[in-house]
């Protein structure tokens, strides 16, 4: 299969003067320039860096489209990219770059004099390039880069095996804090392929997207459009207030994103603009039960699904086609995705088992050099996602929460998401998130993290217990309330557990 990288290259010979890429603040970029560019940037990576076909390099900035071009770069060259979060502190980012052996690194001028220390810190990283400024010394300019390239630089790049990856992604490290790393040959192009077949894209259709190019949402909503000759629009970093005029300014036909991105819009006063925005429909991932009430209140279809970094898509919901409350839809007709019991059998429906991905069918093999979670994760015939969910009789999947997240409290199973989601609805209460402490006595006590409302109290246990009494089983309820001021969440919005238990383990 080809690299999105050839796919441009293609839409460039045909169309050189379509939008690929507008961005609200950094510009835009046709597809010729796009294609140019890149192929500029990989040949300088090769012949001028001396960066051979496997090397990787880290890409650490928000969005832009330089972000873009230097990544189809990387695949040119055949250098895997290694994305990582802007927001990483060093000791995050020194960790990737090691566990990853990057010899280079992308970011902003702002953060050049931090990627310039690591050099000095991380054995091999060599290069630090600067996208967006003119460097400090010791640097490298992105621009200087492009304009070293020779006219024919399209003709001089390196053939490229097809077992090298395009990327390593590395995931959010929300249980453990030790994000792993997921090699991508082509998938990335392939995951375009099915997002297109979910939603019906066009040629004619513009995304728009406000997650960070690191993860793989905002590569799911720039690869769905670019596959297909379509356009991309981004903000380099979220702002609700400025989201919908940057929508009836675009006029994008579609919005990729993530639920919890879609909670903020809609913790926002009614805004004429919302309503007039002329989009076909929005993705957004872990919608779950809260898709009608987003339907409402935007005018536009709501599709959710499940999926993951080292499996893909699993289910989506379909328009057009029966829903369930609370459901991520069906199976995508190749995901091969199971219910399994603990003794490795299909789970009936309606029955709770981990999910599960038939190896063979999803191209996975293992994380990078990290052989103690692949073997967690992975057998002859089963990638084992660590998430707990069922099918309905129909066939509709439903997550009910990660496996690592369920608490066992005298001999009960406890979903943290259930008694989240009733805890949530107090008056009171802004966020929440439940852990369990351990106990001798009961196996684990249920805890309840509570950011709460401006003006208002933290609701003790006994006030939370009453409200959620009618919904949860007494042995559900919170025995404990910690006020904080904030849940600690990723970037892009998942809640780092593994933060609030090390929290309660060191008193």
């Amino acid at each position: 299969m080809p690299s999105l990288y050839d796919v441009i290259c293609g839409h460039a010979d045909a169309m050189p003067e379509k939008l690929a890429l507008l961005s609200e603040e950094d510009g835009s970029r046709t597809y010729g320039e796009l294609a140019t560019r890149s192929a500029a940037l990989g040949h300088s990576f090769h012949h001028e860096l001396k960066l051979p076909v496997g090397e990787r390099a880290c890409l650490w900035m928000w969005n832009r489209p330089e972000w873009v071009e230097t990544s189809l770069a990387f695949a040119a060259a055949g250098v895997p990219s290694v994305p990582a979060n802007p927001q990483w502190a060093d000791a995050e980012l020194e960790f990737v770059l090691r566990h990853s052996r990057s010899r280079a690194i992308v970011c902003a001028a702002a953060d050049a004099s931090r990627a310039l220390a690591l050099t000095e810190r991380v054995e091999g990283l060599e290069h630090v390039i600067v996208a967006d400024a003119t460097p400090p010394a010791g640097a490298l300019s992105l621009s200087d880069l492009v304009e070293a390239a020779p006219p024919d630089a399209a003709h001089s790049l390196p053939e490229i095996p097809d077992d090298i990856p395009g990327h390593l992604l590395y995931t959010s490290g929300t249980t453990t804090g030790r994000p792993k790393a997921v090699p991508f040959a082509r998938e990335v192009l392939a995951n375009a392929i099915d997002y297109v077949e979910m939603f019906g894209a066009s040629p004619a259709d513009r995304s728009i997207f406000v997650t960070p190019l690191f993860h793989g949402n905002a590569g799911g909503a720039l690869g769905s459009a670019l596959i297909n000759g379509g356009s991309a629009v981004f903000q380099r970093r979220f702002s609700a207030q400025r989201f919908w005029a940057l929508v009836d300014r675009t006029r994008p036909s579609y919005f990729f994103t993530l639920a919890p991105i879609v909670h903020i819009l809609m913790g926002l006063p009614p805004n004429p603009l919302e309503r007039q925005h002329g989009m076909r429909l929005i993705v957004a991932l872990g919608s779950g039960p809260a898709m009608a009430t987003m339907e409402e209140r935007f005018g536009v279809p709501v599709i959710d699904w499940y999926g993951m970094t080292e499996a893909g898509m699993g289910t989506y919901t379909r328009l057009g086609e029966d829903r369930r409350p609370g459901s991520a839809g069906r199976p995508f007709q190749d995901s091969a995705m199971h219910i399994l019991r603990e003794d490795g059998s299909d789970a009936e429906p309606g029955e709770v088992g981990e999910v599960c991905f038939e190896a063979a069918r999803i191209g996975f093999d293992g994380y990078v050099e990290d052989a103690e979670a692949t073997a967690a994760a992975l057998d002859e015939r089963w990638f084992h996602t660590g998430d707990l969910g069922y099918f309905d009789a129909d066939g509709f999947f439903f997550f009910v929460d990660r496996l690592k997240d369920v608490l066992r409290r005298g001999g009960e199973n406890i979903s943290t998401l259930e008694v989240e989601t009733v805890l949530m609805e107090h008056p009171d209460v802004a966020e929440i998130a439940v852990v369990g402490r351990p106990d001798p006595v009961l196996g684990e006590r249920i805890v309840a993290f509570a950011v709460v409302q401006p003006g208002a109290t933290v609701p003790s246990p006994e006030s939370l217990g009453s409200f959620a009494s009618q919904r949860l089983a007494s042995f559900k309820l919170p025995e404990e309330v910690i006020p904080v001021d904030a849940i600690p969440r990723t970037a892009t919005g998942k809640v780092q557990k593994f933060v609030l238990r090390k929290r309660l383990s060191e008193g």
